[in-house]
């Protein structure tokens, strides 16, 4: 199977790039990416760097080596506040996801359609998203809006007639590293989840994710993932 990963350089994308470089399910990796991978990824044949000097522009050469993708994982972002201006935080939190979805929809869900299939596009949100966009907020209320309102053109782009186009929103709290000394009961009871957990379900909704357009909570995804992580390290028959 072939997947499109974005923000295979950050924190959480790379714990999902190496994951992916071993899952069995995925054969082919495409890297939207700003700059080289590094080693060893950068010289697996599993993976594909396209070098992406403008998110918001998908030319035919580019769509052509995206070719064959089922699925997207959408993991580029920041919070708005290490932005070095609000408009910098909207191009990299929504205008450059929509224009990667638009384009998947337009170019590579069509094809899949012969096959009975739909194109899913996984985007790693954030906690406590507000799609309202009109209601008061106590606090940090531009990044939540902000990931509401790209929760919201996606659905809306997903909600389009012959989109064929599947939409997992997920929305973890505070991502730990994996060998983190907090306990897990402390990583629950602080919203949070570790980066590996977070990671497998990405990779599984992405590789394998049941029908239907859905929004995954915190709670939800720790436990998913933790679950996927203790299949994966049991022997296998």
């Amino acid at each position: 199977m072939k997947v499109i990963l974005s923000g295979a350089t950050g924190f959480i994308g790379g714990e999902v790039l190496n994951q992916a470089l071993v899952h069995p399910a995925i054969t082919s990796l495409v890297c939207l990416t700003r700059r080289a991978l590094p080693e060893p990824a950068s010289i697996n044949p599993k993976v594909k760097a396209v070098i992406l000097t403008d998110f918001l522009t998908y030319t035919p050469e580019i769509l052509s080596q995206l070719e064959g993708a089922e699925s997207c994982i959408w993991a580029m972002g920041a919070p708005a506040h290490r932005a070095p201006t609000i408009e910098d935080s909207r191009n990299v939190d929504i205008r450059y996801m929509l224009a990667a979805a638009d384009a998947f929809t337009n170019s590579l869900a069509p094809p899949l359609k012969i096959q009975g299939k739909r194109f899913r596009f996984v985007l790693l949100g954030g906690m406590l998203a507000c799609r309202d966009q009109n209601k008061a907020l106590w606090f940090m209320q531009t990044t939540r809006k902000m990931k509401g309102e790209a929760e919201n053109g996606l659905l809306v782009l997903q909600e389009k007639e012959e989109s064929h186009l599947e939409v997992t929103i997920t929305r973890p709290g505070g991502v730990v590293p994996k060998n983190t000394l907090m306990p897990n009961f402390l990583v629950a009871s602080t919203s949070s989840i570790k980066i590996d957990e977070l990671a497998a379900v990405l990779i599984e909704e992405a590789a394998a994710g049941a029908n239907g357009t859905r929004t995954l909570e915190c709670d939800v995804l720790r436990n998913r993932g933790r679950e996927l992580l203790k299949r994966s390290r049991e022997p296998r028959l």
